[in-house]
């Protein structure tokens, strides 16, 4: 098993227990989007994530960006990052780390969560003004 401050890293693929009132409770992927600080911090109880379903037509679209399986995932099929469900979970309930995505999986993941929240025009901005700093 990974450390713990390797296992909370951005771009972790966990399984956690979906948390659904009246529903299955099945096993689900999710990728970590906290920051690395955060992951690191023993203090911290809870991560924030985004999970994963093998429900896609494997279409790019936001905000549900797809990622490919690969040995480096540890995903067994096409996934969708559902982006409009991000979750802040105890990370003691997030205890088997079968891979990390790509850093350019987990931009998009991240892109993904911030349009859901209203953030895109932020991030536009933002990059506008470290280009005119440039």
């Amino acid at each position: 098993m990974p450390e713990t401050s390797e296992r909370f890293e951005p771009g972790s693929v966990l399984i956690r227990r979906a948390d659904r009132e009246g529903g299955d409770g099945k096993l689900r992927p999710c990728v970590v989007i906290s920051s690395s600080a955060r992951g690191r911090d023993a203090t911290a109880e809870t991560v924030l994530v985004v999970p994963l379903t093998s429900d896609t037509d494997g279409k790019q679209r936001l905000p549900m960006p797809v990622i490919a399986p690969d040995p480096g995932n540890g995903l067994l099929q096409r996934s969708a990052a559902m982006c409009g469900r991000v979750s802040c979970i105890r990370k003691a309930r997030l205890n088997q780390r079968i891979g990390a995505i790509h850093p350019q999986e987990l931009r998009r993941v991240r892109l993904g969560v911030a349009a859901v929240i209203g953030l895109s025009d932020l991030l536009t901005a933002a990059s506008l003004q470290r280009e005119a700093r440039q």
